[in-house]
This record gives C-alpha cells, sequence and structure tokens, in this order.
C-alpha cells in the first residue's frame, strides 16, 4: 500500500488503524526504542509513533515566556530544557525506521517544524502534526508540497480554528489528511473527552477521515470512540508507568495495550453495515419464533374466529405471518386443517 493511499484505504475499509504512540518515551536511549517497537507490534497495532522534534524549532529560549505545565515541572523548570532533554537523537530516526521495516510494524513520527520535517520525510509515510500545532500553517503548506497523508490532532483548537484548516486546506485544494478528536490534557479527565463531537467533525469534514486521540487514563474512551464512528485510535503507551518517562503517567502498559487492540478488532466486526442481514446462524434460530396452530380439527368453510388458533413456537416457514393473522379472523377455510397444524395461507380463502 502507498503512502498516498493508506488513508483511502482506512475510509474505504471496516478495519480502524491504530497508532501506539511512543512518544518520549524512549527516554532518549535506542535499546528502549526498539523494546517500544516490539511490544507495539506484539500487541497488534498497526503503526508505531514517536516525535521528531528538536528544541530549536518547537520553544523560544526567552526564559521569561518558556514556561513548563506544572504537571511536567518535575522533569525540568523551562520549556526548552524539556524539550532539549528528550528530543529523539537525530540518528534514531532512520534506525527507527529500519527496525519497524523490519519488524513489519509502519514507523510514524510527527514533526514540529522545518528541522524535524527534512530530517524524516523522505521516510515517513504519514506526516502526523501534533494539536499545538494546529494553527501552523506555515508548516501545513510545507507538508502539501510533499504530497502526502497527514493526521492532524485538534486538541486545542476551537470550532472556529477547526474550521479554519479546512480552508485552509480547501483553498490549497489539498484534501489527503485525516481529522483527530483529541483533548490535550494530560491525563485527559473522562468528563471532558466530549466523543460526541466526533460526530460534528464527520460533519464538518464529510469526506475526511475523523479519528481519536486518547489521553485517558483507561481504554474505555478509545474502544467507545471506534463504536462512534473513529476509523484512527492513537493511544500512548510505555514500558512501565514508574519509569519516569514524560509521557508514561499518562500512558498505558504492555498488557492495556493488547487489550485496547483486541477490543477494537471485536467492535469493528461487529459494527457491520447500514442494513439488516439475517445471517445463517440468525436464521436458524427464527425457529423461536411463533405460527398459528390449530387448536382442534376444522373443516373447509368454517368462519375462522379468535381463538380458534394459538400463537405458539416454532415457527414453520411458509405459515401464516402474526402480522397477517388478524386479517384472516371472519374469513372461510378452503381447506380442512387438523389440530396442532399451523395455519398456512393455503387454508384462508
Amino acid at each position: 500500500m502507498t503512502s498516498k493511499g493508506i488513508l483511502n484505504k482506512i475510509k474505504k475499509n471496516n478495519k480502524v488503524f491504530i497508532i501506539a504512540e511512543a512518544g518520549s518515551n524512549h527516554l532518549r536511549n535506542l535499546k528502549r526504542a526498539y523494546k517500544l517497537i516490539d511490544i507495539a507490534k506484539e500487541a497488534g497495532a498497526d503503526a508505531v509513533k514517536f516525535q521528531s522534534f528538536t528544541a530549536d524549532e518547537i520553544a523560544t529560549k526567552n526564559i521569561k515566556y518558556n514556561k513548563i505545565n506544572k504537571k511536567f515541572k518535575s522533569f525540568s523548570d523551562n520549556l526548552y530544557s524539556f524539550y532539549k532533554k528528550y528530543e529523539l537523537p537525530k540518528d534514531f530516526n532512520i534506525k527507527l525506521f529500519e527496525y519497524c521495516k523490519e519488524k513489519k510494524i509502519i514507523f510514524l513520527t510527527s514533526v514540529f517544524g522545518e528541522d524535524s520535517l527534512n530530517l524524516t520525510k523522505s521516510f515517513n509515510p504519514i506526516i502526523k502534526i501534533a494539536s499545538f500545532e494546529s494553527n501552523f500553517f506555515e508548516l501545513f503548506d510545507k507538508l502539501i508540497k510533499l504530497k502526502k497523508p497527514i493526521i492532524i490532532s485538534t486538541g486545542c483548537s476551537t470550532e472556529l480554528e477547526i474550521k479554519k484548516i479546512k480552508s485552509f486546506f480547501n483553498k490549497k485544494k489539498y484534501s489527503n489528511y485525516a481529522v483527530m478528536h483529541c483533548g490535550s490534557s494530560y491525563p485527559l479527565k473522562f468528563n471532558q473527552a466530549n466523543l460526541s463531537y466526533i460526530y460534528r467533525l464527520k460533519k464538518i469534514f464529510p469526506n475526511n477521515v475523523i479519528g481519536y486521540s486518547d489521553h485517558t487514563l483507561n481504554i474505555s474512551t478509545s474502544l467507545a470512540a471506534v463504536a462512534m464512528g473513529a476509523k484512527i485510535v492513537e493511544k500512548h503507551f510505555t514500558i512501565s508507568k514508574k519509569d519516569r518517562a514524560p509521557d508514561s503517567f499518562f500512558s498505558i502498559e504492555k498488557k492495556e495495550l493488547k487489550e485496547l487492540i483486541k477490543n477494537i478488532r471485536e467492535i469493528e466486526q461487529s459494527i457491520g453495515l447500514e442494513k439488516k442481514i439475517i445471517y445463517k446462524e440468525i436464521k436458524e434460530m427464527r425457529l423461536g419464533m411463533r405460527s398459528y396452530y390449530a387448536n382442534n380439527n376444522y373443516k373447509k368453510g368454517m368462519i375462522i374466529k379468535l381463538g380458534m388458533f394459538k400463537a405458539l413456537r416454532p415457527y414453520v416457514k411458509n405459515s401464516v405471518t402474526a402480522e397477517k393473522y388478524l386479517d384472516c379472523i371472519n374469513k372461510k377455510l378452503k381447506n380442512n386443517i387438523m389440530i396442532n397444524e399451523p395455519l398456512k395461507p393455503l387454508h384462508v380463502c
């Protein structure tokens, strides 16, 4: 499958595209990054994703402005030093790509500016844009020129800003992108997930793939998103929540990732089509429905009255259906019928 066709395939088939988000949980250790890939592969993810930012392209050095969120203060006292501490070493990118290729899992990485884009554009099959970059139209313009599929998270965006994203791509006549519902809080409270907005995004972007990037502490929200129509699910995972990696405290571990993917695969099978299908196994159970059986022997010419027939199991194929039975009342029998025989159209004038 070419990178150009990935989103189109996701849109057309019933299989959810599952991204195991390693984020910065590699701790700049290549063996640890390989282990994260192994976990994602073993769990059954379609892709494993890293983040290829450089501190210089993502944060100012001006100490007056580069304050860090209190949840991450234990990792660093300012934003620039935080990103410097956890940026993915440049030579890791191609090594991780090659390892993913060997393991037969798709390598993805988020880009945050021209540096990380130039570093990864030759082998990154889908360009992921994090929620904090969703207003970085200068970067969007560079992505469009690559003609690769794009996945955009919208965790910090208002609806007006989301519509501006659509307008920007419309003006550029570029449609090969997916939009992810998301809540950019770490961890995200369940009552702030607002999954119903997935329906809204499907209306705003009727021709695009809609997905969900999950930052809650459990897997239930991702499962609900799939049931509501999300075609891509992205979930942070780690080796251990206790390993002091910057994304670990809101990530799931190997066992949970396996359970998430197993459940998603079950849900996608059960979603089915927007038409009623009576499968063979269900047809066999139609015997549990009812037919009308004669309470006595009745002769041809008798007038059918209430009480002469009783609705009982099993249903007999080609017998008078429940909705037709009342239409038979006060009509003549045109053939004899024996006690305990089902009433059929051949009996009714």
